[in-house]
């Protein structure tokens, strides 16, 4: 079972990274992340979209070894083939290559992912093609390196079973959450793992000073699920040993 789900980047963000709604859908792009960074997953992808990606750059979907978190509703032309022609027509999708991650599953869920994609959009096997196909990029740079050969993931794509897609609609979501961590010492320890929440993983996050001591809160998260998810990373990251997961009560 390969979950789908959605974080929606707001359009008002979404006029600022996109073409508008103008896509032909005539074609499928594969890109990877090229980031092999601890916690470089779907969900941090997402969120950095979500919160205003650093570049002028959008893609419809991400996908990991756990899931694909998608971003833009593809109607949207996304600005991430290197060309206008190839944003106009194609719905893009990334594949995670962090190295705390599966890729192999990753490009399996890729397959399941696309497959469910050609059904629904009636798009062509022949049209799932390679970033490289419309600017020469190095990218899918694991595929074309042959960690998984571009032939086997298509053979991988012709072979999925669709059926085993579970699709979840964000917008369906009312409480959200966050994640508190536990004290740090200085202001410079906590800024120090603020930056990791932000800008690795991709979270809302901001820094409260308690009396002489700081505390970071992470999200917000549209589940309590997502919410223990991002608690595990945490700890798993080392960036705190206490953590707490909280609902949003302003709401």
């Amino acid at each position: 079972m390969v979950v789908w789900r959605q974080y929606l980047v707001p359009e008002t963000q979404a006029a600022k990274v996109t073409y508008g709604k103008q896509n032909t859908k005539k074609y499928i792009i594969i890109h990877e992340t090229d980031n092999e960074k601890s916690g470089a997953d779907a969900d941090a992808y997402a969120r950095l979209q979500y919160n205003g990606h650093y570049r002028e750059a959008s893609w419809h979907l991400t996908v990991d070894d756990k899931e694909a978190v998608q971003s833009f509703a593809f109607e949207y032309a996304c600005v991430g083939a290197g060309s206008a022609k190839g944003n106009l027509q194609s719905i893009q999708v990334n594949i995670c290559v962090n190295s705390d991650g599966d890729y192999l599953q990753a490009v399996n869920n890729t397959a399941v992912i696309v497959a469910r994609i050609m059904k629904e959009e009636n798009i062509t096997i022949n049209n799932v093609v390679q970033h490289h196909y419309f600017n020469n990029k190095n990218c899918p740079r694991k595929m074309r390196e042959e960690r998984v050969k571009w032939m086997q993931f298509i053979s991988m794509v012709r072979n999925a079973s669709v059926g085993t897609v579970r699709k979840r609609n964000a917008a369906n979501a009312t409480t959200k959450y966050f994640v508190v961590t536990g004290l740090y010492e200085t202001q410079q320890a906590a800024e120090n793992a603020h930056d990791v929440l932000k800008y690795r993983f991709g979270w809302n996050a901001y820094i409260e000073q308690l009396n002489d001591k700081w505390r970071i809160k992470a999200g917000k998260f549209i589940s309590k699920t997502e919410a223990k998810v991002a608690e595990k990373k945490i700890k798993v990251a080392q960036l705190s040993k206490i953590t707490e997961v909280v609902a949003d009560l302003t709401e």
